[in-house]
C-alpha cells in the first residue's frame, strides 16, 4: 500500500505541473450567464475549475479520486468539492444550468453519464466537453527523447512525439453516444492553447502519462532521469489546441 500511495501522489503532482490548462474563452462557449450554477465532472486538480469560478457565481465540482480532490481543494478553495462520478452525480434533478468536463468524457460510461447529466440539468441546460490536443511539433524538437521513449510508446499513438496522452481515446467512440440522445447535435469550437514549459515541466508532463506511470517505480524514475538529461533547451513550446464540444438539452427533455 505504501508503494501505491507514493506512486499515486507522484502522478497527481506531475499531472498538476505538467498538463496544460485551458484558454479563458472555453467557459464562454455555451453562452451561460454569470449568475449560472455550473457543475464540473471529473475536476481533477482543478485546472478548469479555476477558470469556472472566475466566470460563474456558483461552481460545484465532482471528482472520484480523493488525492485529486485534496489538490483541487487546496488550489481552488472557492468551488465546493463532491465525491462522485459522472454516472452517479450526487445532485438533485434540475439543479444546474451547465455541466463541464475536461479531458474526461472518453473515460465515462457514455450513455449512463449522458442520462445523469440530463437529470441534473435544468431545461435547455448546456453540456460542454473539452480536450487539449497537439497542433504541431514541440519547439525545439526533441528527437533524442523520441528515440528513448519509442520502446514504451503506445501502439495507438504515432511517433514523432505526440505529447497528448489522450489523442487515441479522444478519437474513439464517444461522439456516437450523442446520436440518439436527448441532447441537441454537438457543436465544436477550437482555441489555440500554446504552452511554454521548462525541462522539468516537460518531464512532469511525460510522467503524468499512464503508460509511464504504470512502470515499476525504479524503472519509471530511471526513464524520466534519462529524459531529463536529453532536454538541453531552457524552454519548450507545446502548441496545443483546445477543442470544445458543446450542446444543450433538447426541448423535449425533462430534468
Amino acid at each position: 500500500m505504501k508503494h501505491w500511495t507514493e506512486v499515486s501522489a507522484r502522478w497527481h503532482l506531475d499531472y498538476e505541473r505538467g498538463r496544460p490548462g485551458y484558454p479563458h474563452q472555453v467557459v464562454d462557449v455555451p453562452g451561460l450567464p454569470a449568475s449560472a450554477t455550473v457543475l464540473e465532472v471529473g475536476a481533477g486538480t482543478g485546472k478548469l475549475t479555476r477558470l469556472l469560478v472566475t466566470r460563474f457565481a456558483h461552481v460545484l465540482a465532482v471528482e472520484p479520486d480523493p488525492a485529486m480532490r485534496r489538490l483541487c481543494a487546496a488550489l481552488c478553495p472557492r468551488a465546493p468539492l463532491i465525491g462522485g462520478t459522472a454516472e452517479q452525480v450526487p445532485l438533485a434533478a434540475g439543479s444546474v444550468d451547465g455541466v463541464f468536463a475536461s479531458e474526461a468524457f472518453h473515460w465515462f460510461a457514455h450513455e449512463c453519464a449522458l442520462a445523469e447529466f440530463a437529470w441534473v440539468l435544468r431545461p435547455h441546460g448546456a453540456l460542454v466537453l473539452m480536450w487539449n490536443l497537439p497542433a504541431g511539433p514541440t519547439e525545439p524538437a526533441i528527437p533524442a527523447v523520441e528515440r528513448l521513449l519509442a520502446p514504451y510508446w503506445p501502439e495507438d499513438v504515432e511517433l514523432p512525439l505526440d505529447l497528448n496522452p489522450h489523442t487515441w481515446p479522444y478519437a474513439r467512440e464517444w461522439p456516437h453516444a450523442f446520436e440518439h440522445s436527448i441532447f441537441e447535435p454537438l457543436q465544436e469550437s477550437r482555441f489555440a492553447n500554446p504552452q511554454t514549459v521548462d525541462p522539468d515541466g516537460l518531464v512532469a508532463f511525460l510522467g503524468s502519462m499512464g503508460w509511464i506511470d504504470t512502470l515499476p517505480s525504479s524503472e519509471r524514475a530511471t526513464l524520466l532521469e534519462r529524459v531529463r538529461s536529453r532536454l538541453t533547451a531552457r524552454a519548450y513550446r507545446l502548441p496545443f489546441e483546445t477543442r470544445v464540444h458543446w450542446t444543450r438539452l433538447g426541448s423535449g427533455a425533462v430534468g
